[in-house]
Parts: C-alpha cells; sequence; structure tokens
C-alpha cells in the first residue's frame, strides 16, 4: 500500500511540475508577443521620416518617456520570469532612445573667443520681463535670441529693467504680432542683417563682430509646431536646413524654438553639420518644454546650434509666463577666418 501511494505522489509530483512549466511557457508566450508590438514599433519610430497627419513627429517627441516605460515593463516581465521578453523589451528601448540622444562631437578647430548665447521663446510676449532681464545679467550673455516676442516686451527689457547699455544693439523691429515676432539683442555691433524664409514667424540673422574682430552670424528661428500643421512644421525646419547650407558665414549660431528634436529625421538631417551647446550637458536631452502643464517638461525642442564654434557651457532655466525654458549656451568661436562676415 505505501509503495503504491509513494508511486501516486510521484506521478503527481510530476504532474504539477509539468502543469507549472505549461503555465510559465504560456505566461513567456504572451509576454513576448506583448514585448515585440511594444519595442518593434518603438525601435523603428525615430527612423520614420513622415507625417500621418502629424502623429508620427508628435509619437516621435515622446520617444524618450516611452523608452523609459518600456524598461518598466521590461522589469515586470523579469518579475514574471518571461526573460525573453523582457529582453526585447530592453532591446527596443535601446534602439529607440539612441537616435534622440543629444550628439556628442569632438572639436575640430583651435577655439579661443568666448560666446554666451541667450534663447528663448516668451510665449507671445508674456514671460516675466524682471525674470528674463535677471537672467541674462546672471548669464553674461553676449546676444540673446527671442521668438515670440513684441516691442512691449523689449523694451521692459532694455529700458525698463536696464539693459539697454547691455545690449545696445539689435535686429529691426518686431511684428505687432506677439506670437510672431522673433528678434536677435547683442552687446556688440551687428550688420549684414537677413531674414530666413520658410515659417509663418519672424526669423532673422545678423552677423555680430566681438571686440577682437572675430564675426559671427547669429540666426532666430522659429518653425510652427508639428501639431494641427505638420507639413508647414516639416517645410519650415527643412527651409532652416537650407537657409544654413546656402549661408556663407564660417562662424553661425542658429538658434530658438525649433519645435523639433532630435527624435525627428528632419531636425537630425539640420544638424548634421552643426554642433549644439547641449552636448556640453552629456548626451541626454534634457527637456526644455512644456514647462507650465500639470506634466513635467519631456522634450527637449528649444537649441542653440553652431558651427565655427565650440561648445563649453549649457544650462536651462525657468521664467514665468512662457512654457519654455529658457536656454544658456556657452561657445568658444574658432579661431580661423577671423573676421569674415560673409
Amino acid at each position: 500500500m505505501a509503495d503504491d501511494e509513494l508511486a501516486e505522489s510521484s506521478d503527481y509530483a510530476r504532474f504539477e511540475t509539468h502543469d507549472r512549466r505549461r503555465r510559465l511557457s504560456r505566461r513567456s508566450l504572451v509576454w513576448i508577443v506583448i514585448a515585440v508590438i511594444l519595442a518593434v514599433p518603438a525601435a523603428m519610430l525615430p527612423h520614420l521620416d513622415a507625417l500621418a497627419g502629424g502623429m508620427i513627429p508628435i509619437a516621435q517627441s515622446l520617444l524618450p518617456a516611452g523608452a523609459l516605460g518600456l524598461l518598466v515593463i521590461a522589469v515586470v516581465a523579469a518579475v514574471s520570469r518571461a526573460w525573453i521578453g523582457a529582453t526585447v523589451l530592453v532591446a527596443g528601448a535601446v534602439l529607440s532612445v539612441v537616435p534622440v540622444l543629444t550628439p556628442v562631437r569632438a572639436a575640430e578647430c583651435t577655439a579661443s573667443t568666448p560666446l554666451t548665447v541667450l534663447s528663448f521663446n516668451a510665449k507671445f510676449a508674456g514671460a516675466d520681463p524682471g525674470q528674463l532681464a535677471d537672467l541674462i545679467r546672471d548669464a553674461g550673455a553676449d546676444v540673446v535670441v527671442l521668438v515670440e516676442t513684441d516691442e512691449h516686451l523689449i523694451n521692459q527689457i532694455l529700458d525698463g529693467e536696464g539693459l539697454a547699455e547691455t545690449l545696445p544693439h539689435r535686429t529691426k523691429q518686431v511684428s505687432t504680432n506677439a506670437y510672431k515676432g522673433s528678434v536677435v539683442l547683442s552687446a556688440h555691433p551687428l550688420s549684414a542683417e537677413e531674414d530666413i524664409p520658410g515659417s509663418v514667424f519672424e526669423q532673422v540673422s545678423a552677423v555680430a563682430t566681438l571686440p577682437d574682430g572675430t564675426a559671427v552670424r547669429v540666426a532666430a528661428v522659429h518653425p510652427p509646431p508639428p501639431v494641427g500643421q505638420p507639413e508647414d512644421w516639416y517645410e519650415a525646419v527643412t527651409a532652416i536646413d537650407e537657409w544654413i547650407q546656402a549661408t556663407s558665414d564660417p562662424r553661425l549660431v542658429v538658434a530658438g524654438d525649433f519645435n523639433s528634436s532630435f527624435s525627428h529625421p528632419v531636425f537630425r538631417r539640420l544638424t548634421a553639420d552643426l554642433a549644439t551647446a547641449a552636448q556640453a550637458a552629456g548626451p541626454i536631452p534634457w527637456p526644455t518644454w512644456p514647462q507650465e502643464k500639470p506634466v513635467p517638461a519631456f522634450t527637449a525642442i528649444d537649441h542653440v546650434l553652431a558651427r565655427g564654434a565650440v561648445p563649453r557651457g549649457w544650462a536651462s532655466a525657468y521664467i514665468e509666463g512662457s512654457d519654455h525654458r529658457a536656454v544658456i549656451a556657452n561657445w568658444a568661436l574658432c579661431d580661423s577666418a577671423r573676421g569674415v562676415s560673409g
């Protein structure tokens, strides 16, 4: 009798083991399917140069957050012992985020002349002028690029906040529509002013000549967002790229609200021959928008780019009244071709 009970117990144990393995195998298969459904589109997304009514560029803007989400799900899969599914999810997260990291490029010139640029979207000229003026002073900005501004805010900064002597030079008067206005304010003389076509917003540029004779063209750019007008956004970013390629200035700084990040193929093309000041802060794309929302800022769309210059520092700051963070970029301008103004 004891032998029969032992045999039955052994059979039951084998059945339990088989049933457990079968459940584990089924669970693993489910996780593999889930992982493939999530990871494959995520890995493909940063390479899709398409609009789909604006849905693709909007989804691309969420890629860094999406990669974190995939890693969280991968941890859940690992806890469930779904190792293959967890591995696929991690691979998807890595493949989706690598193309959108801030590119870090080696310096290709000897650079010594410092230049500090502050770039800011004032959100319909509604940003706090006192906070903005304080930030300009603290940063020691040589050049200030403002988009979505108007003459009232500019006058508040220069006259009301006492920066007229610090930034005595500027580009032309801006539009009366605060949604469209762009300006370059400078501590150094400006010349060879030139408009940049392609956007519903004003986009201006001018050559700043520094005390040692170094000349650098500074551009204020602002393509429209992809939300609601994806074709206009794509065409405007492409037009900026074409203008950069056509501009002969050996030293060029392009700053503003690009409404684009390294998640977007069209923006990666634009930056192919440019350095970004953000590389001084490492490869993580530190977000600059949206600032005044229930959710934290999740995408980096405000940039200071350059050629003929080496990035030395990058920081961002919050100013009340705007949903964008201000960006402070420290550069060293290349010594070669000194004094060339294009």
